[in-house]
């Protein structure tokens, strides 16, 4: 047991010292996933409607058609905060990540751009995020779309969802060895 707590030990001792700072301040930092915006399907907004009745025939057609031929393009932005407690800026180089909705993989990527938080500050990462989701509806019906987007932005009043979003950090070339998961319950 001794020489486990050893190893543990020396391998962290070597993580800190190729990483540097920006590990040990990434790794006291809060992360929040704060919204969803920009929600498209088939090119048509959906942050201008409140209800289903709020979209225009014109707005019907290009749903409808997508739809038909079989075919459910979403686009949208994650807006995660992360907030830096340290005396110190935090950087992360890039990160894997995976979105879920009510406990099911959505989607997963790879971001490659560098993000970092300055010291005793905050700052939004947005994350652009697209798939087709045809798989995800319960229905081929502009309803069963409106629903999804409700669930995902957390608009839906008749129910619940548990939107996730799960990064895996690397910094200094070093990858973190397990995903860090942001939960947030919307209703």
């Amino acid at each position: 047991m001794r020489s486990i707590i050893l190893k543990i030990g020396l391998l962290l001792f070597v993580v800190v010292l190729f990483c540097g700072c920006e590990l040990v301040n990434m790794l006291n930092c809060k992360f929040e996933r704060k919204n969803i915006d920009d929600f498209r399907f088939a090119g048509v907004s959906f942050d201008k409607f409140n209800s289903i009745n709020d979209i225009n025939l014109v707005d019907v057609a290009k749903i409808t058609t997508a739809l038909l031929q079989g075919t459910a393009p979403i686009t949208f932005n994650m807006n995660v905060e992360g907030k830096n407690p340290n005396k110190s800026t935090a950087a992360i180089e890039e990160f894997k990540w995976i979105f879920m909705l009510d406990g099911n993989e959505i989607l997963n990527g790879n971001t490659l751009n560098k993000f970092s938080i300055p010291a005793k500050s905050t700052n939004i990462l947005p994350l652009e995020i697209g798939f087709d989701a045809m798989k995800y509806l319960d229905g081929t019906t502009p309803e069963s779309l409106f629903r999804f987007y409700q669930n995902i932005t957390g608009k839906n009043s008749s129910g619940e969802s548990n939107a996730s979003l799960k990064i895996k950090p690397t910094i200094n070339g070093v990858e973190f060895p397990q995903y860090i998961t942001l939960n947030q319950t919307v209703n």
